[in-house]
């Protein structure tokens, strides 16, 4: 209890100075990791999501994380940040049958540092805040306040010193228990959005098909990210896999958002994480297409099939 106390006060001291900005700032340096006990699990995150977060708010929200009782979700980590396409978040799976994942937003740059893939964590959410943006809920701190009371709260990165005292790595992180589901496009279509979002999945049998969320893509767009004048929105590259199409989306940040598509005659498998956004339809009950997008954490995520093409870009682990 007395541990809970000081966290909470550093807590209330840290939000409200990042609170004013968490939504400018550039990120920390990168981070050793530090090796603690592990803190056991006290709610799941279905649970979490269900106690804690506000639904009202259709596309965006966010609500602190109260209550009397050590509110802990525990996790392993399957994103990594070494090649961009990932900036300043982790995403968290549980290790269990039908466990969920959450993304938890950090302001810090160099997460895999200290976050790396396999690594397992407990995060300690009381204080925290929870909250979707674009229907995709996340962990973080209050952002920016409403000045209406239509308009919601805003979810932000969440700073190093709280980030140090609630998100707790334990244990030599195990990149070999990092196991995705093996679905169809088919499947992640029509699979429970709120179950499966951040979820890591394992996809055969795909080929990229030569357009963008926008239709046929010209030669010179046909990379994976080409640049939006640092406006920094992810580029939409439709894949298909024979039982449907659906998006992989890449910053123009990632390292390898310059490289040349895979030609349309290539086929092999991707693992990527199941992303959602959404902030046009309340209700999309058609093209689920259209706000399912999957990120690759490496360009490494190209797997069987795609050799040939890792080695035509040169490609190596981790660089450019």
């Amino acid at each position: 209890m007395k541990i809970m106390k000081t966290i909470f006060k550093t807590i209330a001291i840290i939000t409200i100075a990042a609170s004013f900005t968490a939504c400018t700032q550039m990120g920390f340096d990168d981070i050793e990791p530090i090796v603690n006990e592990r803190i056991v699990a006290t709610t799941t995150i279905a649970q979490l999501k269900a106690n804690f977060m506000d639904t009202s708010f259709v596309f965006f929200g966010a609500n602190r994380i109260i209550s009397d009782q050590q509110v802990v979700i525990n996790g392993i980590i399957t994103s990594t940040d070494v090649e961009g396409n990932i900036f300043s978040y982790i995403v968290i799976q549980e290790e269990r049958r039908y466990g969920q994942a959450i993304r938890v937003s950090m302001d810090v740059r160099g997460l895999a540092s200290a976050f790396p893939l396999g690594q397992r964590v407990a995060v300690i959410a009381n204080g925290l805040y929870i909250g979707q943006s674009g229907q995709s809920p996340q962990i973080g701190i209050l952002g920016r306040h409403r000045t209406r009371t239509s308009e919601p709260e805003q979810i932000a990165a969440i700073p190093l010193p709280i980030a140090r005292l609630q998100v707790i790595p334990y244990g030599k992180p195990d990149p070999s228990a990092v196991i995705p589901d093996t679905m169809t496009i088919a499947q992640i279509l029509a699979a429970d959005q709120n179950a499966l979002v951040h979820r890591l999945v394992y996809i055969r049998n795909v080929h990229f098909t030569g357009r963008d969320d926008r239709g046929v893509l010209s030669d010179e767009n046909k990379i994976f990210a080409p640049g939006t004048d640092g406006r920094g929105f992810p580029q939409r590259r439709q894949i298909n896999d024979g039982t449907g199409s659906i998006n992989i989306a890449t910053s123009e940040f990632a390292l390898f958002a310059s490289r040349q598509l895979p030609a349309l005659t290539d086929t092999g498998s991707i693992t990527a994480l199941v992303g959602w956004h959404n902030t046009s339809s309340p209700i999309p009950s058609v093209n689920r297409q259209n706000y399912y997008q999957l990120t690759l954490r490496t360009l490494g995520d190209l797997g069987s099939g795609f050799e040939r093409y890792l080695e035509s870009v040169n490609y190596v682990p981790g660089g450019r």
